[in-house]
């Protein structure tokens, strides 16, 4: 009944054009115990700026519910959306390549629950497509879908979303609701602008990297020069400053002037990873750490059921110990002890409702923090605390360490909500956990253009020099969603002079999708770049390129970037990308010109320890195109998504054309062939592709979809 009333107020709307709208999403059990908060949010959301609406019905799919958005995104110029309660969740299949790093096999040898992603992509970008597959029987909120072979290969999101889900395993759901939509209505009211942000790296984070971590410091000056005014208003953290991190970072978020958070760190669910145990500080520490140590190994193969005798008598064998420090493994006293000393090294669920975070905006740049299909999340238990803290910023599934996370986070210190910057940023598992309209205050002298513009002039405008790094930055963002002409030259041009690392990173990113020659020429600059990150992704996309004087200058990069542990590590993947060990032998011409270099030999055998591995998997992939009979086939064409070897991408494209070879092979060589995205030859491999499709061969159904999708994907790279 409110749905169809919404809709009808949803027509009447067309005839007399007022601001942009706000759905307000929910099922009725939430609206019969949240009627009155629902209402507030709702005032507060219109006085705020946007026409905010109620949408509340017994939703049956999540078709349903996009349909309706989408009629509301034609009558009423819906800007964004918040689904409050029990609204059902669309778990996306076959859409891999538009996640960071998630690649669970779907095939079967995984449940479906493991190897979907959790997506609002599919209610907040209306140009997707998808195939229902079907619901989850046990779970049934969750709703399964394929992206189909038809629809486009990226995302640009049309609305913004967010979810409010509380945890009914805490015993208060509709309370919780009621509660944070209090908060976030009350939040309207106040002026508070940017200016006090932290930032943390975890253990285990851009491999434990300094020279990782210490740019940051430069680019959210950039982004937010408002946080950098006073001693307070800017902290950066990294694992190793304290024996426990994890106390001053309670009381970091549990600041009231802590407006956003911004956490690199492994995570789970329920838990944010943040250090490894504290170092020790004396022999005794050394002697405690080793048994705490060898007691969580038993304890970990027992689960498991590993034979923990022999176990036990190799460690004593392997490290000379004396038996007593493996014989207390699974003492209760120690168990007890062992656990709190974990529980020391991570934010657990029930850590943060302990601590009611006051932090506005916190950014989970970490895996699963954010896994909303869970009852619980890391995400939700920060906005649901008693605190102020309004919303997260989390990921469905694990995600890329090397991400870029705060790519136009500028727009936030401008007053744009968290939504319209996501809208931007968006990646198949990112999401917000609350009030997606929430935004800070906005200086009275703040540059804040239209967003629904979509005036190629007006854009360019913004792109000037005397406009802050990520105006210019979410311009050149338009202008390429716009298709502007020329805008690879003004892009090359932007990157060269420019001294803002984000706005050289957001050229970075757009050039990767013109296939003029003007990415390469920004690669070949960003390896000697003094920003870390460029560095790193420019290194790793030289491989994915793999123009032959690429293997050089990741040489030279090497020898003289080796100590920047993720640049180096970044050489290591893609040193292989190259035909005929083309890498090594530059190499070791650079190495022995290197006279600074003091031991080359071990320097060499430092380096090949890198290296190895690389072309260890390299070698086993070639082998499966010249031997039908090889060894995990299957194996190394599925481990192409991460290795996209350009020697191979021919010869992978004649396996799927291969009618002699099993169609489950060719299906997974098709759509491997989707990762070939900045493939210097990829032109070749569309124009083959279109020309076996229109061939009129017989060919597998699943070889065919894939291909279509593989050849859409490419295509969205050779502007």
């Amino acid at each position: 009944m409110a749905c169809a009333a919404a809709l009808s107020a949803a027509t009447a709307f067309a005839a007399s054009p007022v601001k942009r709208s706000f759905a307000i999403v929910t099922e009725p059990e939430t609206y019969k115990h949240c009627s009155a908060e629902l209402e507030i949010y709702r005032k507060a959301v219109c006085t705020d700026g946007l026409d905010a609406f109620l949408s509340v019905k017994a939703w049956s799919c999540p078709d349903e519910l996009r349909d309706s958005l989408k009629a509301y995104y034609s009558t009423r110029g819906l800007a964004g959306a918040v689904f409050i309660g029990d609204v059902p969740i669309a778990m996306v299949r076959k859409a891999q390549h538009l996640t960071s790093a998630f690649k669970m096999d779907e095939n079967g040898n995984f449940p479906m629950r493991e190897s979907s992603v959790p997506s609002d992509r599919f209610y907040d970008d209306f140009d997707l497509r998808f195939d229902y597959v079907c619901r989850d029987t046990s779970e049934t909120n969750l709703f399964y879908y394929n992206l189909a072979p038809e629809s486009p290969q990226y995302i640009n999101c049309d609305i913004y979303t967010g979810r409010i889900k509380p945890s009914a395993k805490r015993g208060d759901p509709y309370g919780e609701i009621s509660r944070y939509l209090l908060k976030a209505a009350a939040a309207k009211s106040e002026n508070n602008q940017l200016d006090h942000l932290m930032s943390y790296s975890g253990s285990g984070s851009f491999s434990n990297s300094l020279a990782a971590w210490k740019d940051e410091t430069i680019t959210l000056k950039e982004q937010i020069p408002a946080a950098f005014g006073s001693s307070d208003g800017a902290k950066f953290y990294v694992f190793a400053m304290y024996p426990k991190m994890k106390d001053i970072l309670l009381n970091e978020i549990s600041r009231d002037a802590l407006d956003l958070a911004i956490f690199h760190e492994h995570g789970v669910p329920d838990r944010q990873y943040l250090t490894d145990t504290p170092d020790p500080e004396d022999v005794d520490g050394y002697y405690a750490d080793a048994r705490f140590r060898l007691r969580r190994q038993l304890r970990s193969a027992a689960r498991r059921g590993k034979d923990i005798d022999t176990l036990k008598a190799e460690y004593i064998s392997r490290y000379g110990i004396p038996s007593e420090w493996v014989e207390d493994w699974d003492d209760p006293k120690y168990e007890v002890e062992d656990s709190l000393l974990d529980a020391s090294t991570g934010i657990m669920l029930d850590d943060v409702a302990k601590t009611a975070p006051d932090v506005r905006m916190t950014i989970f740049d970490a895996c699963y923090n954010g896994d909303f299909r869970e009852d619980d999340c890391i995400a939700s238990r920060y906005i649901f605390s008693d605190g102020k803290a309004l919303v997260g910023i989390g990921n469905s599934v694990n995600v890329l360490q090397d991400k870029s996370s705060s790519d136009l986070l500028g727009m936030l210190a401008l007053g744009y909500s968290a939504g319209e910057w996501m809208q931007q940023v968006n990646i198949l598992e990112s999401h917000i956990l609350g009030d997606p309209t929430f935004h800070f205050t906005a200086s009275s002298d703040a540059v804040k253009p239209d967003l629904s513009s979509t005036d190629i002039k007006y854009w360019k405008k913004y792109t000037a020099e005397k406009y802050p790094c990520d105006v210019r930055g979410l311009a050149l963002h338009k202008l390429f969603a716009l298709d502007a002409p020329g805008l690879s030259e003004l892009l090359l041009k932007t990157w060269k002079n420019s001294d803002e690392y984000m706005l050289r990173l957001q050229c970075l990113h757009l050039l990767a999708h013109y296939d003029d020659g003007n990415y390469s020429k920004v690669l070949k600059d960003g390896a000697d770049d003094p920003y870390e990150f460029i560095r790193r992704k420019s290194t790793f996309f030289m491989g994915k390129v793999g123009e032959n004087w690429m293997a050089d200058e990741l040489a030279a990069l090497y020898l003289r970037d080796y100590n920047s542990l993720r640049v180096a590590a970044n050489v290591g993947f893609v040193c292989a990308h190259f035909a005929d060990s083309l890498f090594l032998k530059n190499f070791d011409k650079r190495l022995e010109e290197a006279g600074w270099i003091y031991d080359k030999e071990a320097f060499r055998k430092k380096a090949m320890s890198t290296f190895s591995l690389a072309y260890s998997i390299e070698s086993g992939t070639g082998k499966i195109f010249t031997d039908k009979n090889a060894w995990g086939r299957n194996f190394y064409i599925s481990g192409m998504r991460n290795n996209p070897y350009p020697q191979y991408a021919m010869p992978l494209l004649s396996l799927v054309m291969d009618n002699s070879e099993s169609t489950a092979l060719r299906t997974e060589g098709a759509e491997a062939l989707g990762w070939f995205v900045r493939y210097h030859g990829r032109r070749e491999l569309i124009s083959t592709i279109t020309g076996y499709l229109e061939s009129g061969k017989s060919m597998p159904r699943e070889v065919r979809d894939e291909l279509v999708k593989t050849r859409a994907r490419l295509e969205y790279y050779t502007r």
